[in-house]
């Protein structure tokens, strides 16, 4: 059997090495990611700026997003085939398996340098002992080796437990002020979890067609997103919700159950006010609106999907009989409530870190609200008139632009005046 599959035409590694576009990013990126090892006293001053690092909180910040990589890995997006060269490997015998677990090697691989290039940074931007680059190496092998083990079977129970548990040490590790040592037990830790549940299940690399292509159409759908810059089509649809009842539909309920059927985005509550909270311990220098802000539109975001996916509808709409002002507010006190619950669970994790946030910060989770029924409840995407405008970067469709970002302007500008007051 083949185990091995060139599709001609494509280029190899993405094109990296071509000599073309793929190439000039990947070495300006590299490049610009590189420089800031040898301009470590600037970074320093933007990062930390005259406060003593916290180098516990900042391990706590990497394994926070070790947790939010893991949750990405879990949904095991990587297991995908193109209808077309899904048959083709059919017929040429194949072994699609290959296919995937090079995809997923290729997804770890971007998983650990990212972890480890923001662990590297912070630590030598803060001028850290040898014991904290040993304990952030752990730290990295182990989320890696635990990310890796779960992701390459089959989905089994709980394991969304799993970034939660792992978000929750990550809070404990800057919340208690570990030592290197005991981290580097933390890292041990998560690396035996890792090989204890690399036993049992089925690689997901064997899925069947049915899944594959499942997995293909998910994937066309964020690519035609991002190719149209209109990232509603992301929206996440709701789950089955409620039950039959006798009492007359509100615009409320319909609210409530929207949210209800997402709430298996509950958990990016709980790991994005973790982040928020030890982000403000290990970065002093971030203004606590900004982080208060940007934390609360992206966790209530999946929350207001179901007044996006209304609004997307003009003939559902009419269909409900409700007005669209009826709408909005249904949803926008359905959403308070939501971020009610986040800014408790965000208030849990400050007390233990004992530390807190200036009221004016807190405003900014209003604000959050705001900005994303500003969001889902936008117009489809007008491409009639791209409104060029010349910028030192080249020509940029500003009225895409001013409709790519309607909801984000509103949090930026809030955050803007917010902190200039605080």
């Amino acid at each position: 059997m083949v185990t091995r599959l060139r599709v001609p035409g494509r280029k190899r590694f993405g094109g990296i090495f071509s000599g073309d576009s793929p190439t000039f990013v990947l070495i300006f990126g590299a490049g610009f990611l590189f420089t800031a090892f040898f301009r470590t006293d600037a970074w320093h001053r933007v990062l930390f700026g005259p406060s003593a690092v916290d180098y516990s909180a900042v391990l706590g910040l990497v394994a926070l997003c070790a947790a939010v990589g893991w949750r990405s890995l879990l949904r095991r997006g990587f297991v995908w085939a193109e209808p077309a060269e899904l048959t083709w490997m059919d017929f040429a015998q194949v072994d699609r398996r290959r296919v995937v677990a090079t995809r997923l090697a290729g997804v770890l691989t971007g998983f650990v340098v990212v972890l480890g290039y923001l662990a590297a940074l912070m630590l030598a931007v803060g001028g850290s002992s040898l014991d904290w680059w040993r304990a952030a190496a752990a730290l990295v092998a182990g989320a890696m080796i635990l990310a890796f083990t779960t992701a390459r079977r089959t989905a089994f129970r709980f394991e969304a437990a799993g970034p939660l548990l792992l978000a929750g040490a990550g809070v404990v590790v800057a919340a208690a002020r570990l030592d290197a040592i005991t981290v580097q037990y933390v890292g041990a830790a998560l690396a035996l979890c890792g090989l204890l549940l690399a036993f049992g299940g089925e690689a997901v690399s064997g899925a069947g067609r049915a899944v594959l292509l499942d997995g293909w159409n998910a994937r066309v759908l964020r690519a035609m997103a991002v190719t149209f810059l209109d990232p509603m089509m992301m929206l996440p649809e709701s789950a089955p919700a409620g039950s039959w009842s006798l009492r007359s539909p509100t615009a409320f309920r319909l609210a409530w159950l929207g949210i209800v059927g997402r709430s298996r985005y509950a958990s990016a509550l709980l790991l994005v006010a973790f982040a928020v909270a030890v982000g403000h311990v290990a970065v002093p220098t971030l203004p606590g609106p900004v982080l208060v802000g940007i934390g609360a539109y992206l966790a209530l975001t999946p929350f207001g999907a179901g007044l996006g996916v209304l609004w997307r509808n003009p003939g559902r709409r009419r269909w409900l009989g409700s007005s669209s002002r009826e709408l909005v507010l249904a949803h926008g006190v359905a959403l308070t409530a939501v971020g009610l619950v986040w800014c408790a669970l965000l208030s849990v994790a400050l007390l233990a870190l004992g530390t807190a946030f200036s009221p004016l910060s807190w405003v900014t989770v209003a604000l959050a609200v705001l900005s994303v029924l500003r969001t889902v409840t936008r117009q489809p995407v007008d491409y009639s008139s791209a409104g060029f405008v010349d910028t030192p970067a080249g020509p940029m469709p500003a009225n895409l632009m001013r409709q790519l970002f309607r909801g984000p302007d509103l949090l930026a500008v809030g955050i803007l005046v917010l902190a200039q007051l605080g």
